[in-house]
């Protein structure tokens, strides 16, 4: 139980982690400390991509926000909302409500970014993480067992499904070093988790409702920061 616990909380930190690093730099003080946490237990390849970032973390320029801005922000730069990477056959994708349905279905709120953002569905991921883990440790089965199906289908139906097409968007084009770095990190840890749990990308069909009992009570996670 130990370590079905700690599994989780790491998995949430690393997710904390990698929202922090794709949403806007506003904090690179608190950046770098989560990312040192998420290197300090990571094993290759991961580790070494956190490494990287880190370096080149540290060697940016001061106006990392603009070029992020230019990276992912308006015409011509790298999408980093999943509704982009839509099937555009489809005439009314639906991801950003399907999100926004595990956001309700978890007592949690969209603020700032959309809930379809990298850096919000991270966030939505590390958040379920540390449900399940606070449930556990509290002996909590059903409601652990809850969040970690919604953490499965979330990955499953979502971060694996257009994730990694980003992340190597991100490091085939001449992007900063930071992020060129942060997107290797990103595919590392998404593949380490499809291999966990068994899942591939682009699995087809669309989840079922979430259970009413979905919500932790007692939960310490944040959840007015959960897109922050």
């Amino acid at each position: 139980m130990k370590d079905e616990v700690r599994q989780a909380l790491e998995r949430a930190q690393a997710l904390r982690a990698l929202a922090r690093a794709f949403g806007p730099p506003d904090d690179r003080g608190r950046l770098q400390i989560e990312l040192g946490a998420l290197g300090a237990r990571a094993c290759e390849p991961l580790a070494g991509a956190i490494a990287q970032a880190l370096a080149a973390l540290s060697a940016a320029p001061p106006d990392l926000a603009d070029a992020y801005e230019r990276l992912f922000g308006g015409r011509g730069g790298i999408p980093i909302r999943e509704s982009a990477y839509a099937d555009g056959r489809v005439v009314a994708p639906t991801e950003l409500a399907d999100v926004r349905g595990f956001l309700r279905a978890f007592g949690l709120e969209e603020s700032g970014a959309l809930a379809d953002h990298l850096a919000s569905e991270c966030e939505l991921a590390s958040a379920l993480a540390l449900k399940e883990g606070w449930a556990r440790s509290q002996g909590w089965i059903e409601r652990a067992e809850i969040a970690r199906d919604a953490y499965e289908r979330l990955l499953a139906d979502h971060l694996l499904r257009w994730a990694p097409r980003f992340a190597g968007n991100v490091r085939g084009a001449e992007a900063p070093p930071f992020y060129v770095a942060a997107a290797a990190a990103l595919d590392a840890f998404l593949a380490e988790e499809a291999e966990r749990l068994g899942l591939e990308a682009g699995r087809g069909g669309m989840p079922a409702p979430l259970s009413d009992e979905a919500g932790c009570g007692g939960c310490p996670a944040v959840c007015a920061d959960t897109q922050g």
